[in-house]
């Protein structure tokens, strides 16, 4: 049975079967290709973070345009790929992960395609998309629903924040259409993870294979509600971003506590 905090690999029930030679090169080169770009683009902000590059954009190199989605983004495929390496199987809430943030790019894209962040995201799409073609055996997607009663409060609430501020960034990228912001659009990188942390809420809430991702959950809107109130953004959003943060730390370790004693 997976466990709460389990969002790394769980092996399938069958024991582990190791990878032939060539199923391990495809794994390389696929991962060489999903794994590049996310690699340079963290190594390069989080530079331009701590080098004070473009210090009026601290906020957006420290969430959206920088390290939350760098986190959200390839840590679920070095995961899977490890899992993939040893013969296992990669657990479900990795897999629904990454799709959460590929889902969210593409919408958010739809809304806001100014840019370049359609090729952006149909890069990450179309690898990704490779990725899950190269595992031996992939995350399960078919699994039982059964909503949590304290993680589904706060997952809704954790929506009712997010798609508002999502649908502001999404605004303000496309009236963007002249300037810095018209070619790099830090807006949309915003959008972009409110909505995947929102989906990845509500998978935590629905489904107990996921009850993980709300670690991840956590996590980012305590980073996200900190950076915002340090860096001078609206107070209103990040004050609610940084107590919902907290919020969740608290429920899961109380659902976790729950889970044990079961």
């Amino acid at each position: 049975m997976t466990t709460f905090t389990d969002i790394q690999t769980t092996p399938d029930v069958s024991a582990p079967t190791r990878p032939s030679r060539k199923r391990r090169a495809v794994l390389t080169v696929v991962g060489l290709l999903n794994c590049a770009l996310p690699t340079v683009f963290t190594l390069n902000i989080t530079r331009m973070l701590l080098t004070g590059v473009h210090t009026d954009h601290r906020y957006h190199q420290a969430t959206g345009q920088g390290e939350i989605l760098f986190a959200l983004w390839l840590v679920p495929i070095v995961l899977m790929l490890r899992a993939g390496w040893r013969g296992r199987r990669p657990n479900a809430a990795l897999g629904l992960q990454h799709l959460s943030l590929i889902g969210a790019g593409i919408v958010t894209a739809a809304v806001a395609p100014g840019g370049g962040a359609p090729f952006l995201v149909a890069v990450i799409s179309g690898t990704g998309i490779l990725l899950w073609a190269a595992l031996p055996t992939r995350p399960r997607l078919r699994m039982p629903a059964q909503t949590d009663p304290l993680l589904a409060p706060v997952a809704l609430l954790c929506s009712a924040v997010l798609i508002p501020y999502a649908a502001g960034q999404l605004a303000l990228q496309n009236a963007a259409t002249t300037g810095f912001h018209a070619a790099n659009p830090h807006f949309f990188d915003q959008a972009w993870i409110a909505v995947a942390i929102a989906v990845m809420a509500l998978l935590a809430a629905l489904l107990p294979a996921a009850r993980g991702l709300a670690s991840w959950v956590a996590g980012s809107l305590v980073v996200l509600g900190s950076a915002g109130l340090v860096l001078g953004e609206s107070v209103g959003f990040h004050l609610a971003f940084l107590v919902l943060g907290a919020l969740t730390v608290c429920v899961s370790w109380a659902a976790r506590r729950r889970l044990v004693a079961n």
